[in-house]
């Protein structure tokens, strides 16, 4: 391809294209008419000899083709944006939504300090949380859809920059007056207990399971869940028992009525880390982004075991 007589605009029209998934929505975006757009969406597929967008039920969904063009045009995009406007992002001045992929314990974790901080930034600083779970979050920072993604990666990507946010810790909970509230737990008397287990990556069921199987035990699960928040309500409400993180017991302690067991072989922690595309390192509003999740982490000490 001949970059001289390529129009880099329509680069930006089908950057604009992947976060919208509109084209009405995404003309709007970069100041062009219904029309104009869709005669850029024509030229678009001339180019790339491929449909790129198909109408589906709810808006237009992309071919793997589009998929796979959108994390390199974005990052470079960006990677242009940012060598031709140095200055620093700044919230107070700029329009702007950012797109967090992460699970529901990430956005319960998260969101209470973002919207206390949302106070002091401008009111044009927008959040959307994308609730995804293992590597989906890894294909929406790959596709430019998601800034930046939270979560339990342990893997190394090289495709992406990480940084390590906190080690969530995890510890047994039940209702303040469950029977064995009052008293240290036993080994046996945890495994022999009905308990909810979440399925989610990083949850730390499977080294507790290694640990019983050790002890020749193996636990009574009553109900498998696929997500954190609903957990601390049933324990209020039943003589169940989970291993989930302390935060969450910190959040529904009073008005749920729920506690950690004196039961210290349940105690583990999780890393949770934070990812983004190398194509968004030098992006000054990618990087005001990331400083302010690892500020949340550090001053809500989201790797600190308080509740007692």
């Amino acid at each position: 391809m001949n970059l001289a007589s390529f129009d880099l605009n329509l680069l930006v029209a089908f950057d604009a294209l992947m976060e919208e998934r509109n084209v009405t929505r995404a003309g709007q975006k970069i100041g062009l008419s219904q029309p104009a757009m869709s005669a850029v969406l024509k030229r678009l597929r001339t180019v790339t000899q491929d449909e790129l967008f198909e109408r589906s039920g709810d808006g237009m969904r992309p071919t793997v083709r589009a998929i796979e063009l959108a994390g390199p045009i974005r990052d470079a995009l960006q990677q242009i944006q940012a060598t031709l406007d140095p200055r620093a992002f700044d919230p107070a001045r700029t329009k702007r939504t950012f797109r967090i992929a992460t699970n529901d314990l990430g956005a319960a974790l998260i969101l209470p300090p973002l919207c206390e901080k949302l106070k002091s930034w401008s009111e044009t600083i927008n959040f959307e949380f994308l609730f995804v779970e293992g590597d989906r979050a890894i294909e929406l920072l790959q596709s430019g859809i998601a800034d930046v993604a939270m979560g339990p990666y342990s893997n190394r990507y090289d495709h992406l920059q990480s940084a390590l946010l906190y080690e969530a810790p995890f510890a047994c909970a039940l209702r303040i007056d469950h029977p064995l509230a009052k008293k240290p737990m036993t080994l046996e008397e945890f495994a022999a207990t009905p308990q909810i287990v979440v399925s989610q990556r990083g949850d730390p069921a499977p080294m507790i399971d290694d640990m019983l199987a050790e002890a020749g035990l193996k636990r009574r699960v009553a109900f498998t869940l696929p997500h954190y928040l609903a957990v601390p309500f049933l324990l209020a409400r039943t003589d169940l028992i989970a291993v989930i993180p302390t935060k969450l017991v910190e959040r529904f302690g009073e008005t749920e009525k729920i506690r950690t067991a004196d039961a210290s072989f349940a105690q583990h922690k999780v890393k949770t880390s934070l990812l983004w595309a190398q194509g968004a390192a030098n992006n000054s509003a990618n990087s005001w982004l990331r400083s302010e999740i690892v500020k949340i982490a550090k001053d809500y000490q989201l790797d600190h075991w308080r509740y007692r």
